[in-house]
C-alpha cells in the first residue's frame, strides 16, 4: 500500500514541458540539496515504518495519441527516459533496502491532462542492462532507447529497444495512505518546502483541544518534511514516533510531551 507521495522540490514545470530526466539520474552521485532532500525523506520514512515502492512522473504531451507514432506496439506513456529513471531509482532503492524487498517498485505513469494513471514494473533484464551502463536516457524524447551493445529480440540482433519491452502491467487498487493527508487539500506546504500559513495556523487551533486532533494533523509525510526543518533531530524522531504510534491505532500511547508540544508551538509562531 502507498501510505505517502513525496515530490521533491522545484520539480513543476511549465505547462508542455517534461520533467529534466538526466537531472534527475545524476541526483545520486550529486551534493546538491536536492539529494539532501531525498536523503531527508528517506529518514523519516524509515522512522515512521515506510519504505520507498515506487516513483511517479506525470506527462502532457500527446505520447498516448499522435505523439506516439514509433512504435507499432501501440500507445504508451512510458518512454526511454522514464525508463532509465526508473530503473535507477529501483537500484538505488535495492542497495539501500536489499534486492528482494527494494525490487518491489513500481512506476507510475500520470496523465496531468485527465489524471488517469496507469502503473508498471520493470523488467528484471531492464533493470540490469541500465545498471551496467547498456542503457542511458536518451538525447531526444522517445520511446525507443538505444543500447551501447546489440541485443537479441526475436533471434534478431539490434541495438533500438521499445520501452514497452521493458515494462509489467500492474494492477492498482484505491487507496487512502496513513501519512497522506486530506486529499481534498492542494497544498500543506510553499514552493520553498515551508509550511503555508493556513496549515500553521490549523496545526496552532489544535494545540487547545486533545493530542488526539492535532497529531491526526502531524500523519502527513508533507507536514513532517516541513517541520524537520525546524525542530531538533530528537524532537523530530520523538514526532515520528508519535504518529507512528497514532497511524497504527495506538492512540492512547500517542500523547504529546510538555517539552515536545512547546517547541512544536514555538515553530509553528504560536
Amino acid at each position: 500500500k502507498v501510505h505517502a507521495v513525496w515530490e521533491p522540490l522545484n520539480q513543476n514545470n511549465s505547462a508542455g514541458n517534461v520533467y529534466d530526466s538526466k537531472k534527475i539520474c545524476n541526483l545520486k552521485s550529486s551534493s546538491s540539496d536536492a539529494k539532501k532532500e531525498l536523503e531527508r525523506a528517506v529518514k523519516i520514512a524509515d522512522s515512521l515504518g515506510l519504505k520507498m515502492i515506487g516513483w511517479i512522473y506525470s506527462y502532457s504531451d500527446d505520447r498516448q495519441g499522435n505523439d506516439n507514432k514509433e512504435s507499432n506496439e501501440g500507445a504508451l506513456p512510458v518512454f526511454g527516459g522514464d525508463l532509465v529513471v526508473g530503473a535507477m531509482t529501483q537500484i538505488d532503492n535495492m542497495e539501500r533496502i536489499g534486492s528482494d524487498d527494494g525490487k518491489q517498485f513500481i512506476t507510475l505513469a500520470l496523465d496531468a491532462n485527465t489524471g488517469a494513471t496507469e502503473a508498471f514494473q520493470l523488467s528484471d533484464a531492464s533493470v540490469q542492462m541500465v545498471a551496467e551502463g547498456k542503457l542511458t536516457v536518451p538525447d531526444k524524447i522517445s520511446r525507443i532507447l538505444e543500447a551501447k551493445e546489440a541485443i537479441v529480440i526475436d533471434t534478431k540482433e539490434t541495438t533500438s529497444l521499445d520501452s514497452v519491452l521493458c515494462l509489467v502491467n500492474t494492477a492498482m487498487l484505491s487507496h487512502e495512505g496513513s501519512f497522506s493527508g486530506n486529499s481534498g487539500k492542494k497544498s500543506y506546504t510553499k514552493k520553498s518546502g515551508a509550511l503555508t500559513a493556513n496549515t500553521r495556523k490549523a496545526l496552532l487551533t489544535k494545540f487547545d483541544g486533545n493530542d488526539e486532533d492535532l497529531i491526526s494533523l502531524l500523519c502527513n509525510f508533507e507536514v513532517l518534511m516541513a517541520l524537520d526543518r525546524l525542530i531538533a533531530q530528537d524532537k523530530m524522531s520523538e514526532l515520528c514516533m508519535l504518529v507512528k504510534k497514532y497511524s497504527r491505532g495506538q492512540r492512547k500511547a500517542a500523547q504529546l510531551s510538555n517539552n515536545l508540544r512547546l517547541v512544536l508551538k514555538n515553530v509553528l509562531g504560536g
